[in-house]
């Protein structure tokens, strides 16, 4: 009986045995008849050209092409067909590039600046008085400029977040469709394919549009576009081992007669046959079996990128004409769904930055800046998953000091070990630059006012990052600076600085019956030209919680004198003050002059002792000397708040004076101007105490963004309401106060704001203003 069972048992043991290995052998069979008919099948290669925000018809084309079933084995591309390409790669669908049509904001990769509101107060203050920010390097009997108009620090930064943060391959076949870019070598000057590395990097190479943005270096080699030596490299993806190329063309058209409006105009058209020519010699290669399409995006310009949907419109519609030709290529739903099956099988194998847990932060510091400041600022932390959104946010708070070129960043295994690797670049024009100041306000019935000036930075002091900043201004009012700046430790919230100011600045003061009188609008009264020519010395000890406030404390020592050209018994006089003071400031506007967000509030306090001495003028008795304990508190408040095109800005300044000096303000405050009790000329009322409010609205009626900059163009109106008064024992309600508004029309230029406005005050005081800059104090 049991020699029955055992030969039954094994008899069933050899039946499942022998079924396993059918099986086995049948999905052997199974598989390699599929790998057959897969080999049988051609190999199809989507080739895509450079163009810019034309770009965005590559994206309709792999759409159509999602929708005809036809599979990509291989995909290449220059310049924005690098970035569509590359995305492809991962195993994004077309729905998926499509949705960065409308979620990414281009125009920001031609922007490096930081936003103001994101930048150091002391940076804000210095800005927007020397508004010209060329960022021009100063040597030793030279001047420098950028390699590019921006270095690519937001570029990159949209490259990094779109893709997902990939950490290097070794060759780009392991993507989850094949993939190459090419770019050109502008040394060389030659063709570069770009196979393996980070997948940034071989966008970036291949976007990097010589003159807007600098070459990016690979490899030890300086990569610019590769539109000019192959814009739509069909041999490379013939290289790859594609059967048939679907090759896409988006290039510009030539320009005709009527298009030569510019200097530019030329240098574009040479480019653009540059591009072409190299384009339609590749074209050439392409055979019957092969599919070129060409979308209707010729007349769109390369930064055209509010533009985008229509090319993308532009790109499925080139591609449906071609459902013939094309859908010789489709699959049957079952093959397509196993292409998509191994594609999004190869898409969940590949590495993103948000998924890896870093083992290890290393920070390659290219700067004199100590590697503790760089790190103090980064504050990046190992251990962890660090998000996308995280690192670019610390990224950024470094980027803010405007000291470097580039800020990038890369996940790599090294030895095993996940590593965040951070490249600090400092600017190779640097580290001392030059910018400009010119203000002009002029209201057709008074002298012009206006300032021209130039400012040198030098930032290399010391590795914790000091700085010597020396200005001079020349115009209405003279001005000779120089300040610096030292922090304390690496971390720059503790810091002294020390200035010296060398000022001399015209005014005209009321005259009653030969004497200085109360500031008053009356024109039957006579003003008396003043010339105050200042000594200032500050010695200040800083306190920096966050990057947008400050608070201080210091002494100030002031020299100065006073002339007075026409009034009869008073010649001149002199006075030194000396005196401790704190202040605060807290600056989270995103633009001094036209803000459209933010807080501003300016707070000082000074407690000063003042020796002030007037002559008669010729052979008359000197008048005597005072002494006095001057206390004196200013107050600047500003907020603006934005809603859709809407914004309205509030403000108020004040500022009094406990002294018994009657002769002359020192240090007067000042009214009169645009946005200042618009009506009347420029710093018209003086005293030593003011009180002033003002509802500024405006509207912007165009955004006039060119890409690498926006100048919008405003129209508005204000209300104002103050005065200035120098008796000090007037209360606030019974000083002379004024009621003025005006009505606007401007554009924030790169030079700042160009306006021309109308202002009326009380009494029937009227101006028309034009104002070109900033006319920051």
């Amino acid at each position: 009986m049991i020699s029955r069972w055992l030969v039954s048992g094994l008899g069933i043991v050899g039946t499942v045995i022998s079924f396993q290995l059918f099986a086995s052998t049948a999905t052997q069979v199974d598989q390699s008849q599929q790998a057959e008919q897969a080999h049988k099948r051609p190999t199809v290669a989507v080739v895509l050209a450079g163009g810019g925000a034309k770009g965005a018809a590559h994206i309709g084309v792999l759409k159509a092409l999602e929708e005809m079933q036809i599979p990509v084995d291989y995909i290449t591309g220059t310049s924005m067909g690098s970035y569509v390409g590359g995305l492809y790669a991962t195993g994004m669908s077309a729905d998926e590039i499509e949705s960065f049509i409308y979620t990414v904001d281009w125009n920001r990769g031609y922007r490096d600046r930081v936003n103001r509101s994101d930048r150091r107060v002391r940076d804000k203050e210095y800005e927007d008085r020397y508004q010209l920010n060329t960022d021009l390097g100063l040597g030793w009997g030279e001047i420098k400029a950028r390699k590019g108009v921006v270095q690519g620090q937001n570029m990159l930064r949209i490259l990094r977040e779109t893709t997902g943060n990939l950490s290097s391959f070794d060759s780009f076949d392991h993507l989850a469709i094949p993939y190459r870019s090419v770019a050109t070598d502008i040394i060389e000057l030659e063709e570069v394919v770009i196979d393996h590395g980070h997948l940034v990097d071989a966008m970036m190479a291949s976007m990097s549009v010589p003159g807007a943005l600098p070459p990016y270096e690979l490899d030890g080699r300086m990569l610019v576009d590769g539109g000019v030596t192959n814009n739509m490299p069909v041999d490379v993806a013939r290289a790859m081992g594609a059967d048939i190329v679907i090759a896409v063309d988006i290039s510009t058209n030539y320009k005709g007669k009527d298009d030569f409006t510019n200097f530019l105009a030329a240098a574009d058209q040479l480019s653009n046959y540059l591009v072409q020519r190299s384009t339609q010699e590749q074209a050439e290669t392409l055979t019957d079996d092969d599919v070129f399409l060409r979308p209707d995006v010729g007349e769109m310009e390369t930064t055209e990128f509010d533009k985008m949907p229509s090319a993308f419109l532009a790109g499925y519609e080139a591609a449906k004409q071609h459902t013939d030709e094309l859908s010789k290529l489709s699959l049957s739903n079952a093959d397509y769904q196993h292409y998509i099956e191994d594609k999004q099988k190869a898409r969940r194998q590949l590495k993103h930055g948000d998924q890896t847990v870093v083992d290890r932060v290393v920070i390659n510091n290219n700067t004199h800046y100590s590697d503790k400041l760089i790190e103090n600022r980064l504050n990046l932390d190992s251990g962890k998953v660090l998000k996308t959104s995280e690192i670019e946010s610390k990224v950024q708070d470094l980027y803010a000091l405007d000291r470097f070129e580039l800020v990038t960043y890369e996940f790599d295994t090294v030895d095993g070990e996940e590593q965040l690797q951070v490249d600090v670049n400092e600017k190779s024009w640097g580290p001392n630059y030059l910018n400009f100041r010119f203000f002009l306000e002029d209201d057709f019935s008074t002298t012009s006012q206006y300032s021209i000036g130039v400012s040198a930075n030098f930032t290399d002091i010391n590795s914790h990052g000091a700085e010597l900043r020396t200005n001079i201004e020349m115009g209405t009012d003279k001005r000779i600076e120089a300040e610096l700046y030292s922090p304390f430790f690496s971390s720059q919230k503790l810091f002294t600085s020390a200035s010296v100011v060398y000022s001399k600045e015209n005014r005209n003061l009321p005259a009653i019956e030969g004497e200085i009188g109360e500031p008053t609008l009356d024109a039957t009264k006579d003003y008396y030209p003043m010339t105050y020519s200042e000594y200032v010395g500050e010695l200040a000890l800083g306190y920096q919680p966050t990057l947008w406030q400050e608070l201080k404390f210091g002494v100030r020592y002031t020299d100065g004198d006073i002339e007075v050209a026409s009034l009869p018994s008073l010649g001149s006089g002199g006075y030194t003050r000396i005196g401790g003071f704190v202040g605060y400031r807290l600056d989270t506007l995103d633009n001094f002059s036209l803000p459209t967000k933010g807080y501003f509030v300016d707070l000082e306090y000074l407690v000063s002792h003042d020796d002030f001495e007037d002559n008669t003028s010729g052979d008359s008795p000197e008048l005597g000397a005072e002494s006095d304990t001057v206390y004196e508190f200013s107050a600047n408040f500003m907020a603006a708040k934005t809603y859709d095109r809407h914004t309205l800005v509030g403000k108020v300044d004040y500022g009094i004076v406990e002294s018994k000096n009657s002769v002359f303000p020192i240090d007067p405050r000042e009214l009169g101007g645009f946005l200042n009790l618009s009506g009347i000329p420029r710093n018209s009322l003086i005293g030593q105490n003011l009180a002033y409010t003002s509802l500024i609205y405006r509207y912007k009626w165009f955004e006039n963004d060119f890409g690498l900059f926006e100048s919008p163009f405003y129209v508005g109106a204000s209300i104002e309401h103050g005065g200035v008064w120098s008796n000090n024992d007037l209360r606030l309600d019974e000083a002379p106060m004024y009621t003025a508004g005006s009505v606007f029309a401007g554009v924030d230029s790169p030079i700042g704001p160009i306006i021309l406005a109308y202002g009326r005050t009380e009494d029937n005081f009227d101006s028309v203003y034009l104002i070109v800059g900033t006319s920051y104090k």
